[in-house]
């Protein structure tokens, strides 16, 4: 290690205003040389013993290297110890240089400067708003010459406050320079401190017409500081910082930066990563970063490249904003396929790593993306990139408006007719919230606020909280600003008064209102619980109650298991809240506020969703296969199909696959053998009018459920109007031939094993017919625990009309993380590995197995290669 002095700065003078690492080279040195003439002797007690001290006062430049080289060289530990902070006038430079040259390096240990001691013993700010926002530290020329652009009549001339080291010997030849050259009146404040932190500490306030006068009759000479400036005195102007309608990154409370909710952030590179902390930490918000670097880091989670995409679908909806740290091409590529509608789609965001620019690329307005992208901005100090239309044109969007006042639309179609309006430059009639009008709409002259819907005579209006009594034909915007469901849980006999100050004080917290509740939500045996009961009454809104079981199925963040074995749900306010939210239609609703306790109530928040004009007539019920089940396999087809839906139907294990994407959706689940009440409910939900997805594993027209509703809508009439329609997935065959190889290639038979529904001897006459043909054979539902003896058969079969060294294979959990496979002989075959996860391929004439892999030959080299 080379051989190292350390410069450090003792501070003002008192023996506590040493910083600890100073303090620390201290204890640690082996040789101190300090100024005794302005270092406090006291500090010298921190060295350990055998510590030797040299007071420079005596000694040369020469003599002072010579000391510090020689011990350094020797290993030791070398402390400089200057007064104040060694960069101001601690004449360090020549002390470096001469080290250097004797091979020994340097650091230096900042200190806190005399000229802060003198300001907190003035009792004062040297920048003030009223007064500087500059501080000039500088010093009269002695036998050390000022350069000619210093002179402080130059320095006075800014306004800048002055403070002068070295200087009270010539107060008076000073104040008169800065009074006849540098502009100052006599009347500008002046101080002096004497030995700032110093026990015999002295201080003299004046102004520059009187404080040489002072100095002289005090009798004050070296080790003093001079200061001069309207900040000495200031008014009672008070600092932006802190006030309540000052914003910054920290602190932020402009309607046009204001967002709330979860975010994640995705850094791709180490610099990326760095920006999205800083991000993170300004915006307060719960967030969590997400890198593709490797990081071991607490507060950062590694999602590896390969699984990116899929972990961004599993957290599309499960965040209120996504931000990307990198290129807005990355960003663009990555939710092109999630996209659904501005409506519900998360806020997106896209930001370099130098944080220069904050793009909003998605829901601006609903989703607060231009919002959340202006409040970025103002933490990396770049420039926020909004590109909407009103936006650009200084226009209040409707929309946006809607989204500042945390209100709901109930007709999402009209958001761009109105907008398209507002930016047209058309008269629009305004009926409804006088106070929302009076804050957003009355300046514009373009807006006008109508008492009554029916005298409305403009072409377009906006009913906020009012009755659709408009003239025929005007298009109309139709907002409500009940737009939460307020999920309660408490305890029997709670005090109704204290539920009601609870669930009050909750929304006021959160800026909102009882006015802002549409619904309160709880479980079932709260139905007689007068504390519930009398809070919807009292706000005038309905209470829903919903059974243990059904909450118990919406996917909660706080669950918990002392509640379930209670009330038979592992949620209830959360649970409620949510369900209830899901039952006005539209996307899926979203967690405003979590569980919190407030005396003997639990109380969570949930938003309703904005929906479009409801449709009249039957919904549509959407059957659709899920693959293996496995997020990868799941076509985006199928995945917008079941983010748009309202309801969700399906065997309980397949609806486990897309907990995630259906959360707070009403599920109609069953087991094994229920199939025909499942689908019964599927299509009495359809026709309803609710938007109703049937999920089924592989793919809805093999062995699934598709062919079912068919049957039951021509065997019930009811159901004839309900229109069914089919999403493929990907069958189980496909995935264990795609993992085998290409055992498929020239196309193949599918048969069920299973006699549950189809008869065994027809079972055994399509196997027989199958063995027969030169396809390659699927069997599906080979056995179950007690059910064998048709697999048996079935080999027997083959063995039979193929033979014994046909290939083949199983796949297990085909598609799944725990998929497992064999390949091999028909004559090897493990029959006791298989069970109902299991698929069987056997191939015929032309398959081949090598190496484990299993492929039939097309025919390519037989016909253009021998």
């Amino acid at each position: 290690m080379k051989p190292l002095v350390e410069f450090v700065g003792a501070g003002p003078g008192a023996e506590d205003l040493i910083t600890v690492r100073g303090l620390r080279a201290l204890q640690q040195a082996d040789l101190v040389v300090y100024a005794g003439s302005l270092v406090n002797p006291a500090h010298l007690r921190a060295c350990k013993p055998g510590c030797v001290c040299l007071d420079s006062a005596s000694m040369n430049l020469g003599e002072q290297v010579g000391a510090m080289s020689a011990a350094a060289l020797e290993g030791k530990r070398v402390v400089r110890l200057h007064t104040g902070d060694p960069a101001m006038y601690g004449a360090i430079n020549e002390q470096i240089r001469g080290l250097a040259e004797k091979g020994v390096g340097a650091s230096i240990v900042p200190g806190v400067s005399s000229v802060f001691a003198a300001a907190a013993a003035l009792g004062c700010e040297l920048t003030c708003p009223d007064g500087s926002q500059s501080v000039v530290l500088t010093r009269t020329p002695g036998r050390t010459p000022m350069p000619e652009s210093e002179d402080a009549a130059a320095f006075a001339r800014t306004g800048a406050t002055l403070v002068f080291f070295l200087s009270t010997g010539k107060v008076g030849e000073l104040m008169k320079r800065l009074t006849e050259r540098g502009g100052l009146s006599e009347t500008t404040p002046a101080a002096i401190v004497y030995r700032a932190s110093w026990p015999d500490e002295r201080i003299l306030r004046g102004t520059v017409g009187d404080i040489a006068r002072q100095v002289e009759d005090a009798g004050l000479g070296r080790q003093a500081l001079v200061l001069v400036g309207r900040a000495l005195a200031p008014a009672d102007a008070a600092s932006r910082l802190y006030g309540a309608d000052f914003s910054h990154g920290y602190r932020n409370h402009l309607a046009a930066e204001d967002f709330s909710g979860r975010c994640a952030l995705y850094a791709f590179t180490d610099k990326g990563l760095t920006r999205a902390r800083e991000i993170a930490a300004g915006l307060g918000l719960p967030a969590v970063i997400h890198s593709t670097r490797p990081v071991t880091a607490e507060d950062v989670v590694q999602v590896p490249g390969p699984g990116f995409n899929a972990r961004l679908a599993a957290h599309w909806e499960q965040f209120d904003a996504h931000i990307f740290i990198g290129a807005t091409g990355i960003a663009v590529r990555k939710i092109a396929p999630l996209l659904r509608d501005k409506a519900s789609d998360p806020a997106v965001l896209a930001c370099p790593e130098s944080g220069s620019h904050v793009v909003s690329l998605t829901s601006g307005h609903l989703g607060g993306a231009n919002r959340l992208a202006r409040r970025v901005a103002r933490i990396t100090g770049g420039q926020a990139v909004v590109g909407t239309a009103t936006d650009v044109n200084g226009l209040p969007a409707f929309d946006e408006i809607v989204a500042q006042e945390h209100a709901r639309i109930l007709n999402t179609e009209s958001i761009r007719v109105l907008n398209a309006a507002l930016l047209d430059g058309e008269p629009i009639a305004f009926c409804g919230a006088r106070p929302v009008f009076d804050r957003h709409f009355a300046a514009t002259g373009q807006v006008s606020f109508v008492e009554n819907p029916r005298e409305v005579t403009t072409s377009c209006a906006v009913l906020w909280d009012a009755d659709n009594t408009l003239p025929e034909g005007v298009r109309h915007l139709d907002v409500s600003g009940r737009a939460f469901v307020l999920g309660v849980g408490c305890r029997r006999g709670a005090d109704p008064q204290a539920l009601r100050r609870a669930a009050e004080t909750f929304l006021s917290e959160l800026g909102l209102s009882r006015d802002n509740v549409a619904t309160v939500a709880s479980c079932d045996i709260k139905a007689d619980e007068t504390a519930v009961l009398d809070l919807g009454q009292a706000w005038g809104i309905p209470v829903d109650f919903h059974g243990a079981a059904e909450l118990d199925a919406v996917p909660v963040p706080t669950p918990s298991e002392q509640v379930r074995a209670k009330v038979g749900t592992a949620s209830v306010c959360e649970a409620a809240c949510l369900l209830s939210a899901s039952r006005g239609g539209g996307a899926r609703p979203r967690l405003y506020a979590p569980k919190t306790v407030r005396g003997d109530a639990t109380l969570a928040l949930a938003r309703l969703p904005h929906v479009s004009t409801p449709k009249t007539g039957p919904g549509n019920l959407t059957v659709v296969g899920l693959g293996s089940g496995a997020p990868g396999q799941i076509t985006p087809e199928v995945d917008a199909a079941l983010r748009q839906c309202d309801t969700v139907a399906g065997y309980g294990p397949y609806v486990d696959f897309i907990r995630d994407r259906i959360a707070g959706k009403p599920v109609i689940q069953n087991g094994m053998k229920g199939e025909v009440e499942r689908c019964r409910a599927a299509l009495e939900a359809a026709l309803a009018g609710r938007e109703v997805c049937m999920v089924c594993s592989g793919d809805p027209g093999i062995l699934a459920m598709a062919g079912l509703l068919y049957e039951l809508r021509i065997h019930e009439p009811r159901f004839a109007s309900v229109p069914i329609r089919v999403l493929p997935g990907i069958t189980a065959a496909n995935i264990a031939a795609a993992s085998l190889g290409a055992p498929l290639q020239n196309g193949f038979s599918l048969v069920s094993l299973s006699d549950l529904l189809v008869p065994a001897d027809e079972v055994r006459r399509n196997l027989r017919a199958v063995a027969q043909s030169m396809l390659p054979v699927a069997l599906y539902n080979p056995a179950g625990r007690k059910r064998r003896a048709l697999l048996n058969e079935a080999l027997a079969v083959f063995r039979a009309c193929r033979g014994d060294d046909v290939p083949c294979a199983y796949v297990k959990n085909a598609g799944r993380p725990q998929e497992s496979k064999w390949t091999g002989k028909l004559a090897e075959f493990p029959v006791d590995d298989v069970d109902m996860s299991t698929l069987l391929i056997i191939g015929g004439p032309r398959t081949h197995l090598d190496s484990g892999v299993l492929y039939e030959a097309r025919g390519y080299v037989e016909k253009y290669m021998e």
